[in-house]
């Protein structure tokens, strides 16, 4: 399947504030998001997911695990780059990332917990979850936190499906970081 990945000028004249602001953010549209710009509802409503999981009470570090953790559960190349890319400025170690990648838990107690906990939701959708719940909980997580990690399975999820429906090439940004699944 196929779709342009839109630029500022091609994109819906609706979806053009959220490429400006993007472009101010990052520098650049990720692909994954320039993909929607014909679909101003569609943009919007991704957009409006993504800043609503990046205005909670988990930590940016803590954002990045469970990016990484849903990406590297639903294989996306595209995505595992993307967040290996954003890590550093969200202060998550590099050692972390790299036992991710390699589908193991980050080494530090509780953001290993969280990863459990995301990957769980990922690959179960919310069912069976009781023990990777209280293991989150028992990292000193709130109950109310654990819906917070739900709206960032979700949104990795819808850029995931994203990414690897359409294979979107990875942004140079990305390119460094390219990755594929272990075994693959």
């Amino acid at each position: 399947m196929e779709l342009p990945i839109h630029t500022a000028e091609s994109a819906a004249v609706q979806s053009r504030p959220i490429f400006e602001a993007m472009n101010e953010a990052r520098g650049f549209v990720p692909n994954v998001y320039a993909v929607y710009g014909g679909l101003p509802d569609a943009m919007s409503g991704f957009s409006g997911l993504t800043a609503a999981f990046g205005k909670n009470r988990l930590a940016p570090a803590e954002r990045e695990v469970i990016q990484l953790a849903v990406s590297v559960s639903n294989r996306c190349r595209y995505c595992v780059a993307g967040h290996t890319a954003f890590a550093p400025e969200a202060e998550l170690d590099d050692a972390h990332v790299i036992a991710m990648r390699h589908e193991n838990d980050p080494g530090d107690t509780r953001l290993a917990a969280l990863a459990r906990f995301a990957r769980k939701l990922t690959t179960d959708r919310g069912r069976d979850c009781a023990s990777e719940y209280a293991d989150f909980l028992a990292a000193g997580y709130a109950p109310e936190q654990a819906l917070e990690v739900i709206i960032g399975v979700a949104n990795k999820t819808l850029s995931n499906m994203t990414a690897n429906l359409l294979q979107l090439p990875l942004d140079a940004a990305f390119a460094p970081f390219a990755w594929e699944p272990d075994g693959d």
